[in-house]
C-alpha cells in the first residue's frame, strides 16, 4: 500500500513509519498539513494517517482541503492523535476523517488500519 503520513513529530515520525516499512508499504511523509495537501494526488494513495495538531495547518484543515481535491473515491483518512477519543471524535468527523488511532501509536493499531484499508471497511463510510 501507498500511504502519506502527516506527522510534525520527528519521533512519531520515526515509529510510524518503522511500523508500516515492516510490511513493504510505501510511506510518503509530510511533515504538517500544507505538505500533505501540496503532497496528496487523488489515487495515488490507498490512506493517509493525519495527525491532528501540526504547526501551519492542522490535521482537521488539511482533511477538508484533501476532500475538496477528491473526485470520486474517497481515500481513507484516518486522525493520529494523543487527544482524549471523545473530546475529538466528532471533529474529525467533521472535517471528513473515517477512524482514529491514539498516541502514543501501537504496532497493532497501525496494523489494524491497514487491514481495514485493504478489505474495504471504510468504503462509503465517513
Amino acid at each position: 500500500m501507498k500511504i502519506l503520513v502527516a506527522e510534525d513529530n520527528p519521533l512519531n515520525q520515526k515509529i510510524i513509519m518503522a511500523f508500516l516499512s515492516r510490511n513493504n508499504h510505501t510511506v510518503i511523509l509530510a511533515r504538517n498539513g500544507l505538505e500533505a495537501v501540496a503532497l496528496f494526488v487523488p489515487g495515488e494513495f490507498d490512506c493517509v494517517l493525519m495527525d491532528l495538531h501540526m504547526p501551519g495547518m492542522d490535521g482537521f484543515e488539511a482533511t477538508k482541503r484533501i476532500r475538496e481535491m477528491e473526485v470520486g473515491k474517497r481515500i481513507p483518512i484516518i486522525a493520529v492523535t494523543a487527544s482524549s477519543p471523545v473530546e475529538d471524535r466528532l471533529n474529525c468527523i467533521e472535517a471528513g476523517m473515517n477512524d482514529f488511532i491514539q498516541k502514543p501509536v501501537q504496532y497493532a493499531d497501525v496494523e489494524e488500519i491497514v487491514y481495514r484499508v485493504k478489505n474495504g471497511y471504510y468504503i462509503n463510510k465517513g
